[in-house]
């Protein structure tokens, strides 16, 4: 049996509303309010914070060891993503159903049409799969990764180490009973984050992904515009002023569908990418020092997470730039009437002036961003290693 893109996109839901729901942040439904989940979730994170700040103050005040400060605020930064992202869905729970509801009704709308338009339908929704996939499978990956470097370490080098640095009141490290049950809160720790902030990325990679689909329509509502051209002139003068209409309501919806995500995702972009900053230097500090022996992966994390980001917000600037090349090479515009020009021409306009995603309204998110914050991170590490010799 031949699965429609319509189900398929709802199954896309599904999953988000089943994964959001586990971390009691199903804002996709329509009578959402906090629940006892979401209360339990956001508490679980308030005593991370305070068990981060307990281990800060035993590191710096006691133990004077900052090495160890560093391992604690490498963590830091990924539960401060896993936090604003859960605030942020419950703060724009409408922005989010608006996202959905439109992508479905596009799905609606166009998989009737001619092969064109179910084409691009389904190479949106296998894009969108793959994404889902390869998240998926990198998440898992790093998950194990980070927990399974305790056990290889003690095993093969006799070496005890923690999968994460912050202390439990009460619990000493150094005896037996007191190591076993503090990688144990550690490993749960890193299981609920890593599906946390894939639950969170799993919304916004959906979204990002679709951006795609907007060009790819346009680009067959020309093709069906340029074969009305192509005919009679009769045929001409009574279809092609409504079909220009209806590409510029669907440049205009594209519009509101950008404007949505970059309202919804303003401060996650901008806390994401600080604190993957932040955590990538102080990694790669403790990485250079010895101090670390699981940091690899962690680091590895970082600078995936970066440029994964740094990519999707690339993809939206493509697409901004297909809008205005489909204007000029995809619609015969000398035959449209004067009039069908100057509206073709103040869409253009429109299309030109199309910002992408930027990371606090001043930084374009681009793979180029990506690489000139990589090298920001380079130079302050070398120079933290300048001080420390």
């Amino acid at each position: 049996m031949t699965v429609s893109v319509v189900d398929e996109y709802e199954g896309i839901v599904r999953l988000i509303k089943l994964c959001s729901g586990v971390c009691g942040a199903n804002v996709f439904v329509a009578n959402y309010k906090v629940n006892v989940l979401t209360r339990i979730v956001v508490t679980f994170i308030n005593l991370y914070f305070i068990f981060t700040g307990y281990t800060l103050y035993i590191n710096i005040f006691i133990e004077k060891d900052w090495t160890h400060m560093l391992q604690v605020i490498c963590f830091f930064g990924s539960a401060l993503q896993g936090y604003c992202k859960l605030l942020n869905a419950i703060w724009n729970k409408d922005h989010l159903r608006y996202l959905v509801d439109d992508l479905r009704e596009v799905y609606a709308e166009y998989a009737p049409k001619h092969d064109e338009y179910r084409d691009c339908l389904q190479k949106s929704i296998n894009t969108a799969v793959k994404c889902i996939k390869l998240m998926a499978f990198f998440h898992v990956a790093i998950t194990v990764g980070l927990i399974g470097v305790v056990p290889f370490f003690r095993f093969v080098f006799n070496e005890r180490i923690f999968v994460m640095q912050f202390q439990l009141p009460g619990v000493d490290g150094d005896t037996e009973y007191g190591y076993l049950i503090m990688n144990c809160m550690h490993s749960i720790c890193i299981i609920f984050g890593a599906f946390g902030n894939f639950a969170a990325d799993l919304c916004f990679f959906t979204f990002v992904s679709h951006f795609p689909l907007f060009k790819g329509i346009l680009s067959c509502k020309f093709h069906d515009l340029n074969d009305v051209l192509e005919g009679s002139d009769d045929a001409k003068k009574a279809e092609c002023k409504e079909m220009l209409k209806d590409i510029f309501r669907w440049h205009q919806k594209y519009m509101r569908y950008i404007t949505t995500v970059k309202d919804n995702y303003f401060w996650v972009l901008l806390v994401e990418m600080a604190t993957i900053a932040l955590s990538i230097s102080s990694t790669l500090f403790c990485l250079l020092l010895g101090t670390w022996p699981g940091g690899q992966t962690y680091l590895s994390y970082c600078f995936i997470m970066l440029y994964i980001y740094c990519g999707l917000g690339t993809v939206v600037e493509v697409t901004n730039d297909s809008f205005t090349d489909l204007c000029y090479t995809q619609v015969i515009w000398y035959k449209l009437p004067a009039a069908e020009r100057k509206m073709l021409l103040m869409m253009l306009m429109m299309a030109q002036k199309t910002g992408g995603l930027t990371i606090g309204a001043v930084i374009p998110l681009t793979v180029n961003t990506g690489l000139q914050l990589t090298k920001l991170i380079y130079t302050l590490t070398m120079m933290l290693i300048n001080f420390l010799d």
